[in-house]
């Protein structure tokens, strides 16, 4: 490997690197850095190590030309640290003394900060508070191009000590079978968002844990709404594992499926030394078959199968593990999961029968019991099969484009989860209608566009969107609906969705005039 600079090596006190950041000059690489995983019992323990001026490991960071430090090593104990300060979790003795450090004295002033202290346990004493500010952490610093990077990072998580199989697998690897199984999988989970962000984001695109009320409420990601898996395996990365096994097969020119996820270190390219230098032909095999259909399109063909389970689980009212019938002695449904999802691939995308039946597929499905228990490796293959002859009655072929198969609910979700983190590209609005006139408002349309106006300035490079029909707030949604007698549920948790059929039927057309006004 060739360094660009040499290697720097110092001391910065817990002081400083919380004016880095406050300063929003921490920055997460999420091609190769989890989410945020620790539980509170391991921030306090880290901490702990601190007030008591024990030696801790190395913080390892890249320093980019505009000053930004990104994290390479130490993201979750700069996490425990910054969050700690910030009041975001306590220690045992009480919270943190926002009045012994310059920085958090002066956020207190300018009421950007709050100390918390209500009742037990209080706020810890201020000499230990100064000895946490001043204790001196290990500091490793270069500048790096991406790749080297990516490689360092991989070499430091090569014993996996701390990172799941599948963890492991996509450390440092940024191929397109990569980036397809990381964009997906964010997509489904809920925490899309950019590939850079600010470690003061990070909580917003991180599983919810007991005590660390993160963004993304865990039980409500489709994964453990579905019981296909239980959370310590969507924290260990099995959504992912599930996914890319979906894609071999998806990808792949054999008409036999594997539902073995050992064969995924070749399609990584992973192996246990990082000092291996040998590729896999499966590699080369999957990029090509990306290439051959073009990235955005198997996203496009993975989302269309993922709507009709969605519209199927929606039609049925029962999570995916009661429609198959799986008891709770067997915890992972995943290959079960993966055979459904790739014998509706067949159908709608190999075969073109895009028009299909969701209640009918929720019947078929639950009438057939070979799913319910945990399938021998010699039955997988068979069963796959007979899948297809169990549900292809409710498939057909369409003689005309439906602009109904181009599903906007998963892309709708997706724009919902970028906000959390990209809020000048998103917005949304609950409608064109005035709440007292009931009337056709022109200055609701003029704020509408110049909200697009605004978003349009962000970036030449960037998209943004507004959205009609969802509420910023649950606040203003009941507002709207109690003035118009309507009706609304919850999208991803936080957005209150109303929908635009009651402006359609107070303007008089149908909805094509309507959104073409």
């Amino acid at each position: 490997m060739k360094h660009n600079t040499e290697l720097s090596i110092k001391p910065m006190t817990v002081s400083q690197i919380f004016n880095l950041y406050i300063s929003k000059k921490l920055v997460v690489n999420r091609q190769y850095q989890r989410k945020l995983c620790w539980t509170i019992e391991e921030k306090r323990n880290f901490i702990d190590t601190i007030s008591h001026g024990y030696p801790v490991p190395l913080f390892l960071f890249a320093v980019d030309k505009d000053g930004n430090y990104e994290i390479i090593d130490g993201m979750q104990r700069l996490d425990a640290i910054c969050s700690l300060i910030e009041q975001k979790y306590e220690l045992k003795d009480g919270y943190f003394n926002l009045k012994t450090m310059p920085d958090t004295i002066s956020l207190l002033e300018k009421k950007k900060i709050k100390q918390k202290n209500a009742g037990h346990p209080g706020i810890l004493d201020s000499e230990v508070c100064r000895n946490i500010a001043n204790y001196p952490l290990p500091v490793s610093m270069f500048s790096l191009e991406n790749d080297e990077i990516e490689e360092v990072f991989k070499r430091i998580n090569s014993t996996g000590r701390h990172l799941s199989n599948q963890e492991l697998r996509q450390v440092g690897v940024n191929t397109h079978f990569a980036e397809l199984v990381r964009r997906l999988s964010q997509r489904i989970r809920g925490d899309d968002s950019e590939s850079i962000l600010k470690l003061n984001d990070m909580s917003k695109i991180s599983l919810s844990n007991h005590r660390l009320p993160y963004s993304i409420t865990i039980n409500n990601t489709f994964w453990i709404r579905n019981k296909i898996f239980n959370s310590f395996d969507l924290r260990q990365s099995r959504d992912e594992e599930v996914i890319a096994m979906i894609l071999v097969n998806m990808l792949s020119d054999s008409e036999r499926p594997v539902f073995n996820s050992n064969i995924l270190n070749k399609y990584y390219g992973y192996n246990k030394n990082p000092l291996a230098d040998d590729i896999p032909e499966e590699v080369n095999k999957i990029q090509v078959s990306i290439d051959r259909i073009g990235l955005e399109k198997v996203i496009e063909h993975f989302e269309r199968v993922l709507s009709c389970i969605d519209e199927m689980l929606a039609a049925s009212k029962s999570s995916f593990r009661d429609i198959i019938k799986a008891p709770k002695g067997i915890s992972d449904i995943g290959i079960q999961f993966e055979m459904v999802f790739l014998t509706i691939h067949r159908l709608m995308v190999l075969e073109s029968k895009n028009k299909y039946d969701a209640y009918g597929l929720y019947k078929s499905l639950k009438s057939y019991s070979q799913l319910a228990n945990k399938i021998p490796k010699n039955q997988m293959e068979s069963t796959y099969k007979s899948i297809y002859g169990i549900i292809e009655s409710n498939f057909e072929a369409t003689a005309i484009s439906d602009p109904a198969i181009d599903d906007w609910t998963r892309q709708t979700v997706t724009i919902i989860n970028k906000s959390r983190t990209e809020q000048t590209l998103y917005d949304f609005k609950i409608g064109f209608y005035n709440l007292q006139t009931k009337t056709f408002s022109i200055d609701n349309l003029n704020k509408i566009l110049k909200t697009l106006t605004a978003i349009n300035n962000v970036s030449p490079n960037k998209k943004g969107y507004v959205i009609v029909g969802i509420a910023d707030c649950e606040k203003d949604a009941k507002k709207y609906t109690d003035t118009f007698d309507l009706d609304s549920f919850m999208l991803e948790g936080d957005f209150p969705v109303i929908g635009i059929d009651h402006e359609v039927n107070m303007s008089g057309c149908s909805v094509d005039v309507y959104t073409k006004k």
